[in-house]
């Protein structure tokens, strides 16, 4: 009878040991999908303004889709957001290229998951009443979330992009 009951225990602690290692492994795998280690950034920002931007009244953005995982001139892959931009003004606008972020809305908060700045010396201008679709790269995978993104491309304005379905793909 000893012996079984020795055979028990140590089959009881088996038990207990393989249920914490799993909890254990659960725990891990949790803290590492946390969604702040899903993007390539995660700050808080409440607004635009909070980074000194004003958006352009006479620029309208619209998110026209996403090309994804596109070879650059330099060799190295991307995802491109494509915008429809419609600047309505004779005087055209001017915007700093190489400069937007891209923020997520996470619990009614928006966080800033992605920003790029070039550091371009002079702001280009898009000339009067332009219309046409603008290309900006982002790293591939940053859409990879299902949700609400909104994306700010400085000296032009903002736009929202909803994500829906890519978590199922």
């Amino acid at each position: 009878m000893t012996s079984k009951r020795r055979v028990y225990k140590v089959l009881l602690i088996i038990v207990i040991i393989l249920l914490i290692l799993t909890c254990i492994t659960a725990g891990i795998s949790i803290w590492e999908n946390r969604i702040e280690n899903q993007f390539p950034q995660w700050e808080k920002v409440s607004d635009t303004e909070d980074r000194g931007f004003e958006s352009n009244p006479d620029v309208e953005m619209r998110f026209t889709g996403i090309d994804f995982d596109v070879e650059l001139p330099n060799g190295s892959h991307a995802d491109k957001v494509l915008v429809d931009v419609n600047v309505n003004t004779p005087d055209g606008a001017g915007f700093e290229d190489g400069h937007f972020a891209v923020d997520y809305l996470y619990k009614d908060e928006w966080y800033n998951v992605y920003t790029l700045y070039t550091g371009a010396a002079s702001a280009p201008v898009v000339r009067g009443n332009f219309h046409d679709i603008m290309e900006f790269p982002v790293p591939c995978g940053l859409f990879a979330k299902d949700g609400k993104y909104r994306m700010t491309v400085y000296g032009l304005g903002c736009f929202d992009i909803d994500i829906i379905g890519i978590e199922d793909i």
